[in-house]
């Protein structure tokens, strides 16, 4: 079956299978019917308020099965969905409101005490999930299904209509909001399914946050498989673990930070989860000691996928087979994020003119693919500089080896440019990773006047590590050249993340540049 409207997956699976389970949290478990029913209400329920076809929605609404309910509700209405994640500031929740203008927020109660007079906007419809004394003009979501219609709304949705406007993370720059349509988003899904061996039945844990790009993908694609959501509120490796001896689940996927506290906690405990064949990464870098720590944990196969907002999902697969055979032999294949998929061109560029680089030469990625975004909102400028014609330049620096793999060696932003020479911020990442005292690294360059910038290692170490500054920076010249070797190393006891768990860089730049200074 292959979708056009990303409503149209629950309305079939409603059809086909109405008793088998669309959603699983604890012991609650919606079936197709139900779900079909429930978003059919609260997209009619909504459009009562007027939030029809092109309105926009932002969500401040925590990982369950309303969050997965709201995707398809606005779908089915064809309002454009702004999920907005709940663990910003209010003062950068407002930047994104903003941007976005929504003509009504839907929030859950739990988040008011903080929110509440960033989200309270001349214009804006506000409602809210779960109990809370709501201000005048508030409604409670509740009252919004009360004698609504049971089937879809006539919203004369467009496989090229908007459906989302999603902002980046904004690890290194301020967030963007990506436009996607139900077309771009369906096209990715479809592919991966045909490309990557997902087992045939089972649910699929959802371990990612259902404001990112990524959680999204993955709950939507579940669905268009035809298989269960497995929720839980947030992520939590014991709860993780046992949902998925629970459930039977056989599919997941997360970011490397959850693959390594995933793996730590197997290694500690006992956890029945036989039923689990496949579990995919993605979304920032995995260091190789990681990933070859959880193929020897875990008994399944792994694959990698690499893409990103404005390639409208996953483009290049590292393949269960490739990871097994690199385990195997020793080579430095888990070092590449795979082979590009079946449905998209990738093309190397030079940095600067842009032209097409032959192979094993490092330059900007750029895609081609059905599934690219249809630009930023409101950043025409940005816009132009990252989708030129058919191709998004992604801003990723990378090559393709002489077998067709593609190796992303880092961000272009997060290249360091010392004595003239460019380093890759993740390859002493993952030199230093090797050391058993360290846990996790993140490598920036700092302004230096003799180096224009000085590699620098902001590491955080195990409770049972032990290391100085100049032992770590000894470990890496061992396996670097001088030139890649950190100048300074700095400890800290956590990194700032994003939601789906990315090093927030341009912090640990703020914060060791005016270090520095002093």
């Amino acid at each position: 079956m292959i979708y056009l409207r990303v409503g149209d997956i629950v309305t079939h699976n409603a059809r086909h299978s109405p008793d088998a389970a669309a959603l699983i949290e604890g012991d609650r478990i919606i079936s197709w019917r139900e779900l079909d029913l429930d978003t059919n209400r609260l997209a009619n329920g909504l459009a009562s308020l007027g939030l029809k076809k092109g309105t926009r929605v932002a969500t401040v609404i925590r990982n369950g099965t309303a969050a997965v309910e709201m995707i398809f509700a606005l779908a089915k209405g064809g309002v454009l969905a702004v999920p907005i994640n709940y663990g910003l500031t209010p003062a950068e929740v407002a930047v994104l409101l903003d941007d976005s203008q929504p003509n009504a927020i839907i929030v859950d109660a739990e988040f008011l005490p903080v929110l509440d007079d960033v989200l309270d906007r001349p214009g804006t419809t506000i409602v809210v999930r779960g109990d809370a004394a709501l201000r005048t003009g508030w409604i409670d979501q509740r009252t919004l299904g009360q004698g609504a219609a049971d089937t879809a709304p006539d919203a004369g949705v467009e496989p090229d209509d908007i459906r989302t406007i999603r902002y980046t993370s904004g690890t290194t720059a301020a967030p963007k909001g990506c436009l996607g349509t139900h077309r771009q988003i369906l096209s990715s899904i479809d592919n991966f399914l045909k490309q990557v061996p997902v087992p045939q039945s089972g649910p699929f844990l959802q371990m990612l946050p259902l404001f990112s790009g990524a959680g999204i993908w993955m709950s939507i694609a579940a669905a268009y498989h035809g298989v269960a959501n497995v929720l839980m509120p947030v992520f939590n490796p014991q709860i993780a673990l046992n949902a998925i001896a629970t459930h039977g689940v056989v599919h997941t996927c997360g970011v490397p930070t959850m693959v390594s506290r995933l793996t730590e906690e197997l290694e500690e405990g006992r956890y029945a989860i036989g039923s689990l064949r496949l579990f995919g990464y993605t979304g920032a870098k995995m260091p190789p000691v990681t990933i070859r720590r959880a193929l020897q944990s875990f008994d399944c196969g792994f694959y990698q996928g690499f893409g990103g907002g404005e390639m409208g999902g996953l483009v290049s697969y590292l393949m269960p087979d490739d990871h097994r055979a690199a385990l195997q032999d020793g080579t430095d294949r888990l070092a590449s994020v795979g082979r590009p998929a079946g449905y998209v061109e990738i093309r190397i560029r030079d940095l600067k003119d842009g032209t097409p680089l032959p192979a094993n030469e490092p330059g900007e990625i750029t895609v081609r693919s059905a599934s690219n975004f249809s630009g930023y909102l409101n950043r025409p400028e940005d816009t132009a500089r990252t989708l030129r014609g058919e191709w998004v330049f992604t801003g990723d620096v990378g090559y393709i080896d002489d077998d067709g793999y593609l190796y992303a060696v880092d961000r272009a932003k997060d290249m360091i440019v010392t004595g003239g020479m460019n380093v890759s911020s993740a390859e002493v990442e993952a030199a230093l990773s090797e050391h058993p005292a360290v846990k996790s690294v993140a490598v920036i360059g700092l302004p230096s006047e003799e180096w224009g910038e000085a590699v620098t290692a902001v590491v955080v170490l195990r409770e049972d590590g032990n290391a100085t500054p100049a032992q770590l920076m000894q470990f890496a010249r061992q396996r670097l050249a001088g030139y890649k070797s950190p100048k300074a190393v700095h400890f800290v006891s956590e990194f700032p993340l994003n939601s789906v768990g990315k090093v927030l860089k341009r912090e640990l730049r703020d914060q060791f540049a005016i270090a520095a200074q002093r």
